[in-house]
């Protein structure tokens, strides 16, 4: 099962303003685990340049569209933040990488 990253990058001044979407994105947009497993809802760390956050989930690779169209509404309520960055990547397992090349 394929793993849906997302990371995302502020300036310190922008904390209250992040906290405060995250938790209506929250209510707006619930985790939907026919969707997805989440495996970590959302890590903090601090960097030189402010905030840094990963989340990660856990989907079946027949869901993969769903999980990712659900991240893009969710993040798509930081747009008018400035200074806000993310991304969002499809990760592979080990296992599934290594059935890519044909040694699995």
């Amino acid at each position: 099962m394929p793993y849906v990253i997302t990371r995302c990058w502020y300036p310190n001044h922008l904390v209250d303003e992040v906290a405060k979407k995250y938790i209506e994105n929250l209510e707006k947009f619930p985790s939907n685990e026919s969707i997805s497993k989440t495996i970590v809802p959302a890590a903090v760390s601090t960097t030189k340049d402010g905030i840094e956050t990963i989340s990660i989930d856990e989907v079946e690779s027949q869901k993969l569209s769903d999980a990712i169209e659900h991240d893009a509404l969710f993040m798509a309520e930081y747009r008018n933040i400035k200074g806000f960055r993310y991304e969002t990547k499809v990760w592979a397992t080990v296992e599934e990488a290594m059935k890519n090349i044909g040694m699995g």
